[in-house]
């Protein structure tokens, strides 16, 4: 039960606590009449009542209503599976996808459809408890409120007005026979991911402090940007991950690697924790930021730990708004790292002109310099295990480009950490437009892969020796399988559920 349907589009709190004041008030009322009814705010995902660490005790779910847009069509569809992870807050409250779709009027029945099948296959992937399609069917009053002024709202559904169905009612029967199958297979409690990373996201995204506006600055979808735009690239690297609230991050090793993505600025207390989690044997990656087009947050800085934890002196001058680069950025590695090799090069492309951090290693190693030669990439040894920084805010890079590099350049360098920090890649992808998932039983597993990009073939290789290979539903076809890889042809934004021994 929603406390209303997108209650911001009418009333907007201006003040955190004015919503959460309203959403216990009604979280109670119902609780008091309805004691088994499951409540949510059914908001929009920028409103006050659906941040997690805030609302987790006053209702049973996030309900998620996501409408997204993009450039780029491979981004768009690994960016709903991103939303999921930053709502469930490393799965700790369930999270539905309470309404999606677009209109037919907008987009072609036939784009529409493959559409949904890719947002129904990433939210099984991702651990969504549900999804809701909106519509069902089309209105027929076009002279009502608000079709009159806004005529795209009549074609949402996935039955055509004069009761036909679309080609999306076909994908919607074809996934519930999925779903019927994989259930025999009790998936998320026989089977059940095993993500090694945790992304976290930065603390003013959910809670005020004094003297800290970026919220008000740079709104909730700017602040979110860098941390989907990690998710998607440590998924499009087949690694699986969670995002995290940096107040909800605690220093143990049940993840074997920190991703903190183009980071303004963290806690002082969450960078002493972080220091302690590698100590203790996790690793970190980290990558810095001092601002981007017209933001610059010049009264700021990332860390107070600069030699204590990353082994790098900050050395920019004094008043300086950071070092300037906008058009091409070259990374050169001077060290074998991971799967990259000394001389190897990375290129990456900014148009918006971004501002960072100019650093020399004190104990830190320099893993890469810049075209300029100048260090950018380092590793520094801390107790047990590393913590990784680049002075270049990869993740903010990726998400403000109009199109993301699908080559694989920047999923290498996160490969690289991974391995350096013993993360076991059991399934690959050989394209990273397609997304794979593994869900993990002792003798067997369920992987679920999402080609987010057009039709190819693409390959899953396995690091466990293959016996046998089932599919269990999905749009996609295996070509061939042998002992070390399964081959798929996989038309655009198709997937595919296969069961593995």
């Amino acid at each position: 039960m929603d406390i209303g349907n997108e209650l911001s589009l009418v009333w907007r709190a201006e003040k955190r606590e004015d919503a959460l004041a309203l959403l216990r008030l009604y979280s109670k009322t119902v609780s008091s009449i309805a004691r088994s009814a499951l409540v949510s705010s059914g908001d929009l995902v920028d409103s006050y009542m659906q941040e997690p660490p805030n609302v987790s005790s006053l209702v049973h779910y996030i309900g998620l209503h996501l409408y997204l847009h993009d450039s780029d069509p491979v981004r768009h569809g690994y960016t709903y599976g991103a939303m999921i992870e930053l709502f469930s807050n490393d799965d700790t409250i369930p999270v539905i996808v309470e309404e999606f779709g677009f209109s037919t009027y907008q987009y072609s029945e036939k784009s529409h459809a493959k559409f949904i099948n890719e947002v129904l296959y990433t939210a099984l992937a991702h651990g969504a408890s549900g999804a809701f399609i909106w519509c069902f069917s089309d209105f027929l009053h076009e002279s009502d409120p608000p079709y009159e002024w806004r005529p795209l709202e009549l074609g949402f559904g996935i039955v055509r007005k004069d009761g036909s169905p679309k080609p999306a009612a076909e994908m919607v029967k074809k996934f519930v026979a999925t779903l019927e199958n994989i259930e025999k297979f009790k998936i998320n409690i026989d089977f059940t991911r095993k993500p090694q990373i945790s992304i976290i996201s930065p603390f003013y995204l959910f809670r005020d402090y004094e003297f800290v506006r970026y919220r008000s600055a740079l709104g909730f979808w700017r602040i979110i940007q860098p941390v989907i735009a990690a998710s998607i690239i440590v998924s499009s690297s087949s690694i699986d991950n969670t995002i995290l609230f940096e107040l909800d991050f605690k220093p143990t090793t049940d993840k074997k690697l920190l991703v903190m993505p183009s980071v303004v600025v963290a806690l002082s207390s969450t960078w002493r924790r972080v220091l302690e989690y590698v100590n203790m044997g996790g690793n970190a990656y980290v990558s810095l930021v001092k601002g981007f087009g017209e933001f610059r947050a010049a009264y700021e800085t990332a860390t107070h730990m600069w030699g204590e934890l990353i082994g790098i002196e900050n050395m920019l001058e004094a008043g300086s708004y950071g070092v300037k680069h906008a058009g091409n950025i070259d990374i050169e590695f001077v060290k074998d790292f991971g799967i990259i090799r000394k001389g190897e090069r990375i290129e990456l492309y900014t148009s918006l002109l971004i501002y960072m951090y100019r650093a020399r290693a004190i104990d830190a190693e320099v893993l890469a310099v810049d075209g300029s030669g100048n260090p950018i990439m380092f590793r520094a040894r801390r107790g047990k295990s590393y913590i990784y920084t680049t002075l270049i805010p990869l993740e903010l890079i990726a998400a403000l480009a109009e199109n993301m590099d699908w080559s694989g350049k920047i999923q290498r360098l996160y490969r690289s950490v991974a391995i350096e920090s013993n993360i076991n890649v059991t399934y690959e992808s050989s394209s990273p437009e397609v997304e794979v998932k593994p869900f993990y039983e002792a003798e067997s597993d369920i992987i679920i892969a999402i080609n987010h990009g057009g039709s190819k073939n693409a390959e899953i290789l396995s690091r466990k020796t293959i016996r046998s290979v089932s599919k269990l539903g999905g749009d996609a076809e295996i070509i061939s399988w042998n002992d070390k890889k399964v081959t798929l042809g996989m038309p655009s934004k198709s997937a595919v559920v296969l069961h593995i021994t």
